[in-house]
């Protein structure tokens, strides 16, 4: 359609941009072993996790972060969403096309799939993921994304950490991979 004002469509009625904060299920792990799910709803109000992201949280064995995940899950704050109540009625072949031409996994190009409907029909959606396949698709898509080190620097800009540096640290002694070079980057940007 043909976009009018700002987050119009020409013929109907305009309503405001909505934005919507999708997280994929790595940042959400990286946060609980953090112990700073918490920071999500202060810098986001609301996130959303589609069912596989929500499934892929609570499956696959116990882990310390499990039971503060689940927990986090049941919270007014983390929104699991059903995809066609959303309006996305295709997001079974749309889900099937990101994980062909990506090779992303479900939970990951569900969140692409719903994330790249909302940008067409006037919406903001901000993804939150780490996977490198996944920001790189939704780089390809146009859509914003933002990882694990790119949510320190916002609690760092927001007062709710004084610095980044120890914490991706702390991540990285927990097995995640983060790169010299991130965390030069990411600590640099943070003033560090």
């Amino acid at each position: 359609g043909t976009r009018g004002g700002a987050g119009c469509r020409v013929g109907t009625t305009c309503r405001p941009m909505k934005r919507v904060v999708i997280a994929d299920a790595g940042p959400l792990i990286a946060l609980a072993r953090l112990g700073q799910l918490a920071w999500l709803p202060r810098l986001f109000g609301k996130v959303h996790v589609t069912p596989w992201v929500a499934s892929e949280l609570v499956v696959g064995g116990e882990f310390p972060e499990s039971s503060v995940l689940r927990e986090a899950l049941a919270q007014p704050w983390l929104e699991t969403v059903d995809l066609a109540e959303q309006g996305l009625t295709d997001w079974e072949p749309s889900s099937r096309e990101w994980m062909h031409l990506h090779q992303v996994d479900p939970g990951e190009a569900t969140a692409l799939a719903w994330a790249s409907h909302l940008a067409a029909h006037g919406d903001a959606p901000l993804l939150v993921m780490d996977d490198f396949r996944a920001r790189a698709a939704a780089g390809h898509a146009r859509l914003p994304v933002v990882g694990t080190a790119g949510l320190l620097l916002l609690a760092r800009q927001n007062g709710m950490v004084t610095a980044v540096r120890p914490w991706l640290e702390r991540l990285r002694s927990q097995g995640y991979y983060l790169s010299d070079a991130l965390i030069e980057a990411v600590a640099t940007q943070a003033g560090e």
